[in-house]
């Protein structure tokens, strides 16, 4: 399981205010003649603990950042989520989820190492999970913007422009979707809507969305990974 991205707690310090510190200077290696492979070794060396006592000095003001944040009460929809969550169980949960949009899908995926593994699927058609959404590579999803950015929305991936190239643009046509964070502030994978017609969301949807992905950790402990 992996934690936030760097550039997501840098995103999330900048807007709060945190200083940043700057990245370390990489030593500059132009063949001068009379510097021995000694002292560049030592060169890389130190800037090697300059980058980690960075990324150490990120984490901590990250921390201190999230746990700073007040606690945010749900909305009364989100309590009606965690109320199915807790009765009848996430299935029931992403169900009355799926219910508020027109997208076919709703899932959760966890990320394992490079790989998104789908661990609960809800298909309007009540089809049996395809394979192809059992587990899919981190490098072709659209989860990668995601956990990237923080979000991705698209209502027509064929058209829109941050997707040429992208080998699923315009075959997984609609994709909204969030991170999730499992129950010790780790990033665990992502919540998302998918379809593959266009399909819009809209505003006060994506914020339940957003809502859900925040209370939906305590139902993910048990679920493990599926193949």
């Amino acid at each position: 399981m992996k934690n936030p991205s760097r550039f997501h707690k840098e995103r999330a310090l900048r807007k709060a205010g945190y200083p940043v510190p700057p990245f370390p200077v990489a030593p500059v290696d132009d063949g001068v003649d009379g510097v021995d492979a000694a002292t560049r070794l030592k060169a890389d060396r130190e800037f090697l603990d300059a980058c980690a006592a960075w990324e150490d000095a990120i984490d901590t003001r990250y921390l201190a950042l999230i746990r700073s944040l007040p606690p945010i009460e749900p909305s009364p929809d989100v309590r009606d989520f965690i109320q199915r969550c807790e009765q009848y169980g996430l299935t029931a949960g992403l169900t009355g989820l799926n219910g508020r949009v027109p997208h076919r899908y709703t899932a959760v995926y966890q990320l394992d190492h490079e790989t998104l593994r789908n661990i609960e699927l809800v298909d309007k058609v009540g089809e049996a999970r395809p394979d192809y959404l059992a587990a899919v590579p981190l490098g072709t999803s659209f989860c990668q913007f995601v956990l990237r950015d923080g979000a991705f929305l698209t209502s027509d991936s064929g058209h829109d422009h941050r997707l040429d190239g992208h080998p699923y643009q315009g075959v997984m046509v609609s994709y909204h979707g969030v991170p999730v964070l499992d129950t010790e502030g780790e990033l665990y994978g992502s919540l998302c809507h998918f379809d593959v017609s266009e399909q819009p969301l809209s505003a006060a949807e994506f914020e339940h969305l957003q809502g859900v992905a925040s209370a939906i950790a305590p139902y993910l402990k048990s679920q493990g990974t599926r193949a």
